[in-house]
């Protein structure tokens, strides 16, 4: 052998220390091919699967405690842990790779098929084993939207992770110009630098921008000048709240919604197809589930969209069917009763407020079913399937209710909490929603709910199914700090509750207060 090209048996401190820097940094590579190619190809990555499976194992607190405190950073920021998991588990197998060189003496060539093959080997175990537990099936045959495409590109990323530590345990052998060693530490701080970036930019992204934007809100800071929300929320105002890490992307030409389950005459519609059906449009107020008291997770919009029992009419429901089941593109599914599908207002819409269905809201095609809980309005769907069961849906499994029907929600919009005052009154003003029970009344306190008067005005609204626009221009009796808390009244002569509960199981319920201080002008 070349004398300038020699193996070197390192101390065990050695290897466990050049294991665990090249296991990084190969992981680190992983992980980069990993993204690229789950944005090329569109199917779920290793680590979202994970996410899923971990999320379904949380405790319902826990996950009403995430959505309420981070709402849609809660899952990238799961989803950012998992890929440090990773990166763990890649050092550690880092060091079990440098120990089988060392321990068989490779030539360079020798260690390169072995990288390969070990690279191979953890594919292996990943999918008959961890795929298959969090959901997947073997080698990825239960994922959606393609389970070969998905172990192929599993196949693609671990090999990389197997070539690259490989490539890096060269560095034992050092050329004598020392130009090869130079390289490979340019090249693997380039791949750390890069995976760096990537975190970075997830982080900035999906975690700290929203976090930051929460905290100074207006809502939360007492800063600036407060809004009322406008009748009809404009869609990139409108709120997003998604199971998913990475929302689907979907291709308007190769979608297809398919109705099937117990049918006489299964069919299916692409996008043309459903939008010359006799269409519907209407007014709807949706809210999450796990939209806090007081919370902004509420929006309305006016819905373009096929009444569903029109769709399913067509395909002729056979006797015995108990619930409707929805199926979505990112595999989220959901169901109603057949009564409430027979229902004019529940739709498959494909407009949200004359516009295309964005991406965020489910383009090409979602279900509003006015009156329940966002849970119920799925999004991106790819399927109808009339069942003879009582199905539980994604987050039922995960403890929530079956039966989200919205609760009666009063909330201040002005001014905001905290606001300091000069004038001698200020204008209070907000939204109030009971679904189709509609709200009779809109009532504020200023002495802890020992004593109540009706607001000034209350707007019409825009269907059965809106929430309305409330207002009152308020005086207090003196100077000083004031608290004030709302309640509404619904179309029933139902009083809100001022039980506080929070979202899980069914929704939170209690009275939306803030505290202003009216103080003189400074001299």
């Amino acid at each position: 052998m070349n004398e300038s090209r020699r193996h070197v048996v390192r101390p065990r401190d050695q290897i466990v220390k050049h294991g665990l820097i090249a296991g990084l940094k190969a992981a680190a590579a992983m992980i980069l091919v990993m993204i690229a190619l789950r944005f090329l190809f569109g199917v779920p990555s290793l680590t979202e699967i994970a996410a899923d499976w971990f999320s379904a194992f949380l405790p319902g607190r826990a996950v009403d405690f995430l959505l309420e405190t981070l709402s849609f950073s809660a899952k990238p920021l799961m989803f950012v842990g998992l890929l440090i998991l990773q990166i763990m588990i890649g050092s550690l197998s880092g060091v079990a790779y440098i120990g089988l060189v060392q321990l068989r003496e490779l030539e360079n060539l020798g260690r390169g098929l072995w990288a390969v093959a070990f690279g191979v080997g953890l594919w292996l175990i990943a999918m008959t084993a961890a795929v298959p537990v969090f959901g997947g099936g073997y080698f990825g045959a239960d994922v959606g939207r393609g389970g070969t495409t998905f172990a192929m590109v599993a196949l693609i990323s671990f090999t990389t992770y197997g070539a690259v530590l490989g490539y890096l345990s060269h560095s034992e052998v050092v050329d004598g110009s020392g130009y090869v060693e130079e390289r490979r530490v340019f090249l693997s701080k380039m791949a750390s630098w890069g995976l760096f970036g990537v975190l970075a930019l997830l982080g900035v992204n999906f975690v700290v921008r929203p976090i930051f934007s929460r905290l100074v809100s207006g809502r939360f800071s007492g800063a600036g000048m407060a809004t009322l929300s406008t009748e009809i929320t404009p869609n990139e105002d409108f709120y997003v709240i998604s199971k998913n890490i990475i929302d689907p992307s979907v291709n308007a030409n190769e979608w297809r919604l398919e109705i099937g389950g117990l049918v006489e005459k299964p069919y299916s519609l692409n996008l043309d197809e459903l939008r010359t059906m006799p269409s519907v449009e209407q007014f709807v107020t949706l809210e999450c589930i796990s939209n806090p008291v007081g919370g902004d997770l509420i929006s309305n919009a006016k819905w373009r969209g096929v009444p569903l029992w029109d769709i399913l009419e067509k395909a002729v429901v056979q006797p015995g069917v108990v619930d409707i089941l929805f199926r979505a593109h990112d595999d989220y599914t959901e169901s109603i009763s057949l009564d409430k599908s027979m229902l004019e207002q529940v739709i498959v819409a494909y407009e949200m407020n004359g516009q295309p269905l964005p991406d965020e809201h489910g383009f090409p095609a979602r279900l509003i079913v006015p009156g329940f809980f966002g849970i119920k309005q799925v999004k991106w769907m790819t399927a109808i399937e009339p069942v003879s069961i009582d199905y539980l849906g994604f987050w039922e499994r995960r403890g929530w209710t079956d039966k989200p029907y919205v609760k009666t929600f009063s909330r201040f919009d002005i001014p905001w909490h905290r606001s300091k005052l000069f004038d001698d009154s200020v204008l209070v003003g907000g939204v109030a929603f009971a679904g189709k029970r509609g709200i009779r009344d809109v009532e504020i306190s200023d002495d802890g709910g020992e004593g109540w008067v009706s607001v000034d005005y209350i707007s019409e609204p825009l269907s059965a199914y809106t929430w309305v626009i409330w207002t009152m221009e308020y005086t207090p009796a003196k100077r000083g700090p004031v608290t004030l808390r709302v309640r509404a009244t619904d179309g029933d002569g139902d009083v809100q509750t001022a039980e506080f509960r929070d979202t899980i199981p069914d929704g939170a319920s209690g009275h939306d207060d803030i505290t202003v201080l009216f103080q003189d002008i400074p001299a």
